[in-house]
């Protein structure tokens, strides 16, 4: 009898869990979906308000060679250089002309050399007019190095440096991101800087100052 009693207890017992357990999940449910609130913002977790697309949508779009218009390209360039880059977007983009390659070794060159492009400090940016940076990645890092050089003039980069020495180091910085683009593009090609500065220093400070090219 008291065996009979002790299970009604149990059984009652586990009836009024189960009945309670029915009425709490609704809210439990709800609750499960509800998005948690980091500083009163809803996110989707402990790591969503940092989420950055940036580069990724930079890889997306400059990488691909479908193509894009100047009006299109320099902007997203002067903003893929921001990423890279310590140096903010510019408000306004040089003016870039295409040229011959007899006008760019007038421009960059005391002799006939492979210039590709170059900026002139007042003037803009002069490329190849064989370069095609609308559909192809490496002629694009050409025009994003140039841009560097752009950036580097409105933020004084070493101003306070010599000449030839400020030519130099500027153009390590532009090699190095503009290895960083084509690496972020996904472009097999790489590009390196190999004058030693000693060369620098031998040579006139005015004239090496002159100009920034690839």
């Amino acid at each position: 009898m008291r065996s009979l009693c002790f299970r009604h207890l149990i059984r009652t017992l586990l009836l009024g869990l189960l009945v309670s357990f029915s009425l709490a999940w609704p809210a439990l449910a709800a609750d499960k979906h509800t998005k948690p609130k980091q500083n009163g913002v809803e996110s989707e977790g402990m790591y969503s308000n940092y989420v950055d697309k940036g580069h990724s949508q930079f890889d997306k779009y400059l990488g691909d060679t479908s193509p894009l218009t100047e009006a299109e390209l320099v902007p997203a360039l002067l903003s893929a250089i921001d990423q890279l880059s310590k140096y903010p977007r510019p408000a306004v983009a040089p003016e870039i002309f295409r040229v011959p390659h007899e006008r760019l070794e007038e421009l960059a060159c005391t002799r006939p050399c492979r210039v590709l492009a170059t900026y002139q400090p007042g003037e803009g940016i002069f490329l190849n007019e064989r370069l095609k940076p609308e559909t192809n990645l490496f002629d694009r890092s050409v025009l994003l190095h140039e841009l560097v050089h752009y950036v580097q003039e409105l933020n004084h980069e070493r101003g306070d440096s010599k000449p030839c020495e400020r030519w130099y180091y500027r153009e390590i910085e532009a090699y190095a991101i503009q290895k960083s683009f084509l690496v972020m593009v996904g472009s097999s090609y790489r590009v390196g800087f190999h004058t030693n500065k000693a060369t620098c220093d031998a040579q006139d400070d005015q004239q090496a100052s002159k100009s920034y090219h690839q």
